[in-house]
């Protein structure tokens, strides 16, 4: 499990840098919840505009990654805003709402709307 999650991690980063987002690998994690299904957690930084394409870039890269054969059941992607003293914002989505988004089913206009603001 553990070089799978290391295999996932590094396809995530590769994926993020053709969008030119950076992802440090400890700002990853995989953690299980209650019913053994595996969330994937990622924590990006941000300018003060370009927030919502950051956390995009962080919901597409776990979604490509996912060709690794690791699927997590439901990610969490948080963006540091250095807006005023600073705000994160924290997002959640499920694997099926991230699917139809990555096979062109759903637009991202489409996606940031099923997107769980926490």
């Amino acid at each position: 499990m553990v070089f799978c999650n290391q295999k996932y991690f590094n396809q995530v980063q590769k994926a993020a840098k053709a969008y030119r987002v950076t992802i440090p690998k400890d700002k990853m994690k995989i953690v299980p919840d209650a019913k053994g299904k595996d969330s994937f957690y990622i924590t990006l930084a941000s300018n003060r505009n370009n927030f919502e394409m950051v956390m995009l870039v962080g919901y597409i890269a776990a979604g490509q990654a996912m060709k690794t054969g690791y699927v997590p059941e439901t990610f969490f992607v948080s963006v540091d805003v250095p807006l005023g003293e600073g705000f994160r914002l924290v997002t959640s989505a499920t694997k099926e709402d991230l699917q139809q988004l990555l096979l062109g089913k759903i637009n991202t206009a489409q996606f940031v709307r099923k997107v769980k603001y926490l």
